[in-house]
């Protein structure tokens, strides 16, 4: 990612010294909503999301925390005694992550990160980062190719947010029932993050009801052992585990 399109990294960046100015983001209609900030990105663990601070007791063995930011997760689990990696494609975040302690960060994709995936027994998808794979296709091909690299008990820790229930971030009632007239699921959204007069590139995101992470995992080799989170306009996590 270019230095002048890592928008995102630079309030991580910044956040991680003090600064509370927040994030913005923009949906390809020109909606445009304030982000989670630094309240989210450098919260400590009283201060997650319920489902988060429930389903880490499903973490074991090696550790990878996609899409670490600042390096939040990685840190409490490292913290715990596990042995863990932050990844991000974000230069910038990486380096805030390290920055703020996290021993081992690793700055790819989530595609390149799919020929790794072997070497963990526990990936973490906190922050609705199960939506990172942007399409439903794109999701079930992910998920099938580490099914197949994948011991059997690997878990995933998969977090989304219901994108019909008024909790998802860009999301109304205009946007999911255009999504629908044409043919797509009513949670995938292009967005992008604008930070201090920078802008990362557009991007496709994803969020599923609980019902539709069911049917998209349903034949991946991941089954649902059990999906953490009580509110219907909070974020959850499914616990997936390799079959």
């Amino acid at each position: 990612m270019a230095a002048g399109t890592d928008a995102f990294g630079r309030a991580l960046w910044e956040w991680a010294r003090g600064s509370t100015e927040p994030e913005t983001i923009e949906r390809d209609d020109g909606f445009a909503e304030v982000g989670a900030g630094h309240e989210l990105y450098v919260a400590a663990f009283g201060d997650w999301p319920a489902a988060e601070r429930r389903s880490v007791r499903y973490v074991r063995g090696r550790v990878v925390d996609v899409g670490c930011g600042a390096g939040r997760v990685a840190l409490y689990l490292q913290e715990r005694g596990f042995e863990v990696v932050g990844l991000d494609a974000s230069p910038l975040a990486a380096r805030t992550a390290r920055a703020r302690g996290v021993r081992e960060t690793w700055c790819m994709s989530i595609g390149e990160f799919g020929r790794q995936v072997a070497g963990f027994d526990t990936v973490v998808l906190f922050g609705n980062n199960f939506g990172i794979f942007g399409t439903p296709e794109r999701l079930r091909r992910a998920l099938a190719a580490w099914a197949r690299r994948c011991a059997p008990g690997t878990r995933i820790l998969a977090e989304s947010t219901n994108p019909y229930c008024g909790g998802a971030p860009a999301l109304d009632r205009g946007y999911y029932h255009r999504n629908r007239q044409r043919g797509r699921l009513g949670g995938q959204v292009r967005l992008r993050t604008r930070y201090r007069g920078a802008a990362t590139p557009w991007f496709d995101w994803l969020f599923v009801s609980r019902r539709e992470m069911g049917a998209l995992v349903r034949g991946t080799g991941w089954h649902p052992r059990l999906v953490v989170g009580a509110g219907r306009a909070e974020p959850y996590v499914a616990v997936l585990e390799r079959q």
